[in-house]
């Protein structure tokens, strides 16, 4: 090697431009210094298309193990990640953070070293019922009417605007994509003993999507239950799918059985 090889070599040691010899230098700097930072956390991230119910061996086989640094805000409930150089979080990703989930809403797609998004926990596990499976999902339910609640009046006519409405924010994949104006839930505390039911009434499906991936911001309004809801375990809809001629009848004892019947009504009445 002659004398200008040296030289060449030596200088692409840290990159063979300005750019990419500061972008080695901070990528460096990250790698070294960030472990020692108070905000140096692992999380389990489950991505989008596996976010769905994450207790299966499907969703757990695919959840990906990450360290990143994890930022308050000045809201509780939100928070921003960084993930280390040359890593990814997909928008729509449910995030374990010891233990609470959170759903990443946002992502800066500029970020040249490292991948920045902002993180919204969630408060509610949302049930409901496809092609008879169960599906139990992660996500964000929020007041819907702070923006649509006041009274509307003219000379003939006052019109006071429900209070009644919810906004949900769920993640997108190939159950959630499928949800309808006719698709009906229970959401409410786990522990009531009779569920509000809500309609979905705005499937709103390409404000928070980018490139395939993203979430859904849902307008929900609350609607009157029926026969067909299962308060018990929170599904609407339930014995639509589950009813008594296709479930099994426990033994006399009870033993391994799954559920139990209403002689009353033919339904089943546990899960």
């Amino acid at each position: 090697m002659n004398v200008w090889d040296s030289y060449q070599a030596r200088v692409n040691a840290g990159g063979e431009s300005k750019f990419s010899s500061s972008y080695e230098r901070e990528k460096r700097m990250l790698l070294s210094k960030l472990p020692d930072n108070l905000s140096y956390d692992s999380v389990e991230i489950y991505p989008s298309e596996f976010g769905f119910n994450i207790d299966s061996w499907e969703s757990q086989a695919n959840k990906i193990t990450q360290n990143v640094s994890i930022k308050s805000t000045d809201n509780l409930n939100e928070k921003i990640i960084y993930t280390l150089p040359d890593e990814d979080i997909e928008l729509g990703s449910l995030v374990d953070i010891d233990g609470f989930f959170w759903l990443v809403c946002e992502k800066d797609y500029k970020s040249v070293l490292y991948t920045k998004v902002k993180v919204v926990q969630c408060n509610h596990v949302l049930k409901w019922i496809h092609d008879g499976e169960i599906i139990s999902q992660w996500c964000i339910v929020e007041d819907g009417t702070k923006y649509m609640t006041g009274e509307l009046e003219d000379k003939y006519l006052v019109v006071t605007r429900g209070d009644s409405r919810i906004q949900l924010s769920i993640a997108r994949n190939i159950h959630t994509v499928k949800l309808d104006r006719e698709s009906r839930f229970l959401i409410d505390d786990e522990d009531s003993p009779h569920k509000l039911c809500y309609q979905l009434t705005k499937p709103l499906k390409m404000g928070m999507l980018y490139g395939g991936k993203g979430i859904f911001k849902f307008v929900l309004q609350e609607t009157t239950s029926t026969g067909d809801d299962n308060h018990e375990i929170g599904i609407a809809d339930y014995y639509k799918y589950f009813h008594y001629d296709n479930i099994d009848v426990p033994n006399s004892e009870g033993a391994d059985a799954p559920g139990s019947i209403d002689e009353s009504t033919g339904k089943k009445v546990w899960l």
